[in-house]
C-alpha cells in the first residue's frame, strides 16, 4: 500500500492525464508483465519481504494466501475457491498439503 501510494503521488506530480499505478487492459502483454513485475518487486522490497539474499516472487504470496485460507477454514475446497482454481490438487500443492487418494496408497 505504501509503495502504491508513493507511485500515485509520483504520477500526480508528473502532470495531468490518465496515470496508471501498474498497467491497463490496453497495455501490450510484455509491457504489462514487466510493469506488474517491477511494481511487485518494489512493494516486496519496501515492505522488507525481499532482500538481496532472499527474493520474494508473486507465487510466494499465492502460496502464503493458500496456507492462510487452509489454516482458517480447514477446507481445501475453500483454498481452490479463494484462489479461483478448478483443481483441488493444485490447491493442495499451493497450500503445501501432501495428500493421497486411496489409489495412491501402497
Amino acid at each position: 500500500m505504501y509503495v502504491l501510494g508513493l507511485r500515485a503521488a509520483h504520477q500526480a506530480r508528473t502532470g495531468p492525464g490518465p496515470h496508471l499505478l501498474v498497467t491497463c487492459s490496453e497495455s501490450a502483454s510484455r509491457v504489462a508483465q514487466s510493469s506488474v513485475g517491477t511494481g511487485f518487486n518494489d512493494i516486496a522490497r519496501h515492505a522488507g519481504l525481499s532482500t538481496r539474499t532472499r527474493k520474494v516472487e508473486p507465487r510466494d504470496i499465492t502460496r502464503y494466501v493458500a496456507r492462510q485460507i487452509l489454516h482458517e477454514t480447514g477446507q481445501l475446497s475453500e483454498v481452490a475457491r479463494g484462489l479461483g482454481l478448478s483443481s483441488l490438487d493444485g490447491a493442495a500443492g499451493l497450500a503445501g498439503l501432501a495428500w493421497r487418494t486411496r489409489s495412491d496408497k501402497p
